[in-house]
Formats: structure tokens, sequence, C-alpha cells
């Protein structure tokens, strides 16, 4: 099985399309501070290639006292239809072990069916850089990155790749699903409101993303 990074001539749509939108009130910066311009990120979920799966997750953590943790992920073929998803509440912790937990319960669903090529995707850039060997910090017990690397192992190629938040929909949908509908969900029935971030995906709907950049020199 190879694991390896999403690669920019998989999907060169996944690349967010940036344009650099002047400040109307530019913060103040000492003279050595480099300059900083927002920008205007498009961002869309991108389906997987012919024959393969996608798995998005996601993992929400209230900090309001109320104790509310969640995962949420669903896995869709390469014309978007949804094939699986699965919704539910989890043990308060920190956002990446429940973002951890997000993935090890979509990979595990994932399999129950499936063996064959799977993209892996989700917002929590720290823990797909740590599976894809680009970072060695990490928010994760080593037993649960273990678990991780095993699972991934049940499926003949791997990618793992970080996509924004406006880009994660779906997941991050069903991880609110998990409070009121909590559940596992087959053969393309899921909650309205999944259904229709999912719809969005498959007409290929791009989310705004404000972000601020350098100025190039």
């Amino acid at each position: 099985m190879a694991c390896v990074a999403a690669r920019a001539s998989f999907a060169p749509s996944c690349a967010p399309i940036c344009r650099r939108i002047p400040s109307a009130r530019p913060p103040s910066l000492s003279a050595s501070s480099p300059p900083f311009h927002p920008s205007r990120i498009m961002v869309r979920w991108e389906a997987p290639p012919a024959g393969w799966l996608k798995l998005n997750f996601d993992g929400s953590v209230y900090h309001d006292g109320s104790g509310r943790a969640s995962i949420g992920g669903a896995i869709r073929d390469c014309n978007g239809h949804v094939l699986a998803a699965f919704a539910e509440p989890t043990e308060h912790s920190t956002v990446g072990i429940v973002e951890a937990r997000a993935l090890i319960q979509g990979l595990r669903l994932a399999m129950g069916f499936f063996r064959g090529g799977l993209v892996v995707e989700g917002d929590d850039q720290v823990l797909v850089e740590l599976l894809t060997g680009k970072e060695t910090h990490t928010r994760i017990p080593l037993a649960m990155q273990e678990e991780i690397v095993e699972l991934l192992e049940h499926f003949s190629t791997c990618r793992l790749q970080h996509i924004y938040r406006e880009g994660n929909q779906v997941a991050h949908v069903l991880c609110k699903e998990a409070y009121r509908r909590p559940g596992v969900w087959k053969s393309g029935i899921v909650p309205h409101a999944v259904w229709e971030k999912a719809l969005d995906d498959m007409h290929g709907v791009a989310h705004e993303r404000i972000c601020k950049k350098k100025k190039l020199s």
C-alpha cells in the first residue's frame, strides 16, 4: 500500500485560486515588517479519480463549557455520490484528538466495503502533514497515529491531502448533525442538510475564504 501526499497533477482545480484584493485599511507595520494584503481564495471540493473513493472527515470541539464534541465524515465516489456517512458525538478532548477520531472512524467505515484507491481529505493540516511526513509535530498520542497508519494499509493506494474548511462542508455539516440526528448512513441516504452540501459539491460550487497573503517581492 503506497500512501503519499496528493500531487499537484492529481486534481489541479483543488489548488485554491487566489486573487489579491487591496486592503482598505492596511495594518500598522514597522519598516522591517513584510506587508500583508488580504486575499480572496475560492475553494471547492473535487471528486476522486475514476475507480477511487474519497473520504472527507472533520472533528468539532466546543469551548463554551458545554463539553460537546463530535465527529463526522462522508465517503463519495468519482461522481460525488455519497456511499456512506457518519455523524456521532464523542468525548470532549483537544481538537487534534477529535479530528483523529473522525479519521479513524471514517477509515473503518470505508474498509468495511472498499479496499481500493482512497483519497483522504480533512481540514486539520497538522494531522495531514504528520501522516504524510511533512511535519513531525503532533497533537495526538503515538497509539492513535499508529492505528491510523495501520488502517491506511488496508487500502491498495491512499492519498492524503489538506482542504480548507470551506471545501470540507459535507463533513462539517455532519459534525453538526451529530447533536440532532447521530448515526451511520449508507446507500446514499443522508440527512437533508448533508445532501444539500453534497449536491453543491457535485455541481462544483466554490466557497470564498478570506486570508492574508504576504506581498511578493
